[in-house]
């Protein structure tokens, strides 16, 4: 549960709490609250522990949740527009029409989140871990998955129009319906990916 008195001082505005975590001598602590609708815009969240927490219809844009512990937060329809979300735990979080536009999940772990018709237009993923992670319908044009570990996740009718996905493993990813047009495939793991009804053209896979 989350510690009464960081709860307190989120609950006073995102100024105060971004004032407060200057001289914070521990990390936050909001596990299992309740956060939905709040404006957290360019709040400081680093390694803060955000687990199971609900941040429905948040404001989290420009952010900085670096490290941060999100384990099974449902971020539903939240504003995560180029937040930092480098090295954070995502695994098992649940995201449905959520916006994370140019958005950094570098070495992120997303293992067997839900992303349901995201916004995912530039975001950086490069060497995230996309075990099982369902992002059916989403949008990531342009979307960065250098190094990025598919493995077994769902891409089913997402537009990944000119998507990198240099070096990475895509081993029984299945991308049944997605436009991968332009895409690039250089050095990819491909084995038994299933593209039933992709659309390939213009794919560089070297």
């Amino acid at each position: 549960m989350a510690n009464p008195e960081h709860l307190a001082v989120l609950m006073q505005g995102i100024k105060a709490w971004n004032a407060w975590r200057e001289n914070a001598s521990s990390w936050a602590d909001l596990s299992g609250s309740d956060l939905t609708g709040l404006n957290l815009a360019k709040g400081e969240f680093f390694r803060a522990n955000l687990s199971r927490v609900d941040l429905t219809r948040a404001n989290l844009s420009g952010s900085n949740l670096n490290g941060a512990n999100l384990t099974e937060a449902n971020l539903s329809k939240a504003n995560l527009t180029k937040a930092n979300l480098n090295e954070a735990n995502l695994s098992e979080a649940y995201m449905a029409d959520t916006t994370l536009t140019d958005a950094i999940l570098s070495e992120a772990n997303l293992s067997k989140a839900y992303l349901i018709r995201c916004f995912l237009s530039g975001v950086n993923l490069t060497e995230a871990n996309l075990f099982r992670a369902n992002f059916f319908e989403s949008d990531l044009f342009r979307a960065n998955l250098t190094g990025a570990n598919l493995f077994k996740a769902n891409f089913t009718d997402t537009n990944m129009i000119e998507v990198y996905l240099t070096n990475a493993d895509l081993f029984r990813a299945n991308f049944t319906g997605a436009d991968l047009t332009g895409a690039v495939l250089v050095n990819a793991n491909t084995s038994d990916t299933d593209f039933t009804n992709a659309d390939l053209s213009k794919v560089r896979r070297d």
